[in-house]
């Protein structure tokens, strides 16, 4: 199978971000942090725990921070992008079970729903109701269809012409890999919410993330074939990369 690299979008999780890093090169060497405008030190701690890093100077959100990472390393050989938040919701334990199913699917997507006990009430139903109308407008086999921690083929996400913004690319990369007909998996995966600081709005999120998708599912925005990473480099610019502070061991 091919390498698989990390990304990771963060924003202000300066007293995270590290243990994250550290935890998910255990599996992925390769890590790619986007700080989104952080004021307190993300991208600094980011290096010294051996991710690269690309910094916004002001906070635009996650859809153009997953845009922004994307540019840099669908431009490299990796075979799939495995996607997970900096703030320590994500466990880096759970990796293995993504590069396990990437060697048959496309597009592995994370359930935390399973384990629904642990989850604030608001947000597990908001989850629910959200995947389930995802769920009846896609025709697609979803568990838990807002979940970020997910690990998605290089060759679909170059043929993807992303735009939303916030939380709604979660849903528009989701829509649009059902579009190129790739082939889903599904794997359960712990979810942490002990002290974690979240910037989704479980109510107003979920109804634009669902309204997005009628606009993701009859955009033609996507590309026929995968243009291939050189290609690519010569079609988007990438933005600066920032390398570890150290040279670091895996």
């Amino acid at each position: 199978m091919a390498a698989i690299a990390a990304l990771i979008p963060a924003f202000n999780c300066s007293d995270r971000v590290g243990p994250v890093v550290r935890g998910i090169r255990q599996y992925v060497p390769d890590v790619l942090v986007v700080d989104d405008g952080s004021s307190d030190g993300t991208a600094a701690v980011a290096r010294e725990s051996g991710a690269c890093v690309v910094v916004h100077e002001a906070n635009r959100g996650k859809g153009p921070a997953l845009r922004s990472g994307l540019a840099v390393l669908l431009g490299q050989h990796y075979g799939h992008i495995l996607m997970l938040d900096a703030d320590g919701q994500h466990d880096p334990e759970d990796a293995p079970g993504f590069l396990e199913a990437a060697t048959e699917a496309d597009f592995v997507l994370g359930n935390r729903l399973w384990n629904w006990e642990v989850i604030p009430a608001k947000r597990y139903w908001t989850n629910f109701i959200g995947t389930r109308a995802l769920r009846l407008m896609t025709g697609f086999p979803l568990e838990d269809s807002q979940c970020g921690y997910r690990l998605v083929s290089a060759s679909h996400l170059r043929r993807m012409g992303l735009v939303g913004n916030r939380y709604s690319v979660d849903t528009e990369i989701l829509v649009r890999a059902g579009k190129l007909q790739a082939r889903f998996a599904h794997v359960p995966v712990r979810v942490i919410y002990e002290g974690v600081v979240s910037h989704y709005r479980p109510i107003y999120d979920t109804v634009h993330i669902v309204l997005s998708a009628v606009r993701f599912k009859v955009d033609e925005g996507d590309l026929r074939v995968d243009p291939g990473p050189e290609v690519w480099r010569r079609l988007v610019s990438a933005p600066p990369v920032l390398e570890p502070h150290t040279a670091v061991t895996g």
